[in-house]
């Protein structure tokens, strides 16, 4: 089933609809505990602490060494814990989306799958590398053919990270153009976390979420099956 971004969002935001205090602290939890390494939310966790550090260090002897040592540590923690925590974060998104219980702990709640979920940052990583490094635009496609890696793992952890990276490639085939134009459609939002210091990804970075966790829903089958529309045809 083909849907708009708005439509996409509307679903997002009715299953936000009285549950948006708690999804801003499973959000920010998610954040602090890296489970979105590359990407803007992490860049300016990452900053932030690295700025504070700056502060606290520069002027004691070897600044230096001790900022870099920082700064590796926390690449090193945030990289291996926030497998673990971003598939349980998609976990507590799409509960969220079923309506069912969606509790905070579902976000510590894939930690059996530790190991598996740092192969599938390497390994999807590297892949979006080597095409990068070919070409910038089929870097770009790896990118968006890849996106829904973690979520069909945090589904199916029998899967390993290879057959996931192969079905998220086939589900994605004629619906990058659709998660692009999702994402982009949030791009006022990103300006103004920009520009309120992080403020606005506070409320903004759930919704994001959501809607994503909505995207996966719709080109997996996964809501046909949940809902029985199937059944209803």
């Amino acid at each position: 089933m083909n849907l708009t971004s708005s439509e996409y969002k509307e679903i997002a935001r009715d299953a936000l609809r009285g549950k948006r205090f708690k999804s801003t602290i499973a959000f920010m939890l998610a954040v602090f505990l890296g489970a979105f390494f590359t990407s803007t939310y992490f860049m300016c966790q990452f900053a932030t602490v690295m700025g504070v550090s700056v502060r606290l260090f520069e002027r004691e002897p070897h600044s230096f060494l001790i900022l870099l040592v920082i700064g590796i540590v926390l690449a090193i923690f945030y990289f291996f814990m926030g497998g673990a925590i971003r598939l349980g974060y998609i976990d507590y998104n799409l509960a969220l989306l079923d309506r069912r219980d969606a509790r905070l702990s579902r976000l510590f709640g894939k930690f059996s799958l530790f190991w598996k979920a740092v192969y599938m940052r390497i390994a999807v990583f590297l892949c979006e590398l080597l095409y990068t490094i070919l070409l910038i635009i089929p870097g770009v496609i790896a990118i968006y053919g890849y996106a829904m890696v973690p979520y069909i793992l945090e589904e199916k952890p029998g899967f390993s990270v290879g057959k996931a990276m192969r079905m998220s490639k086939k589900i994605m085939k004629g619906h990058k153009w659709q998660l692009f134009c999702l994402r982009f459609s949030f791009l006022g939002w990103y300006i103004l976390g920009f520009l309120t210091f992080g403020l606005a990804f506070l409320y903004v970075g759930p919704y994001i979420s959501a809607a994503e966790a909505v995207f996966y829903n719709e080109i997996s089958g996964r809501a046909d099956a949940f809902y029985g529309r199937e059944k209803n045809k």
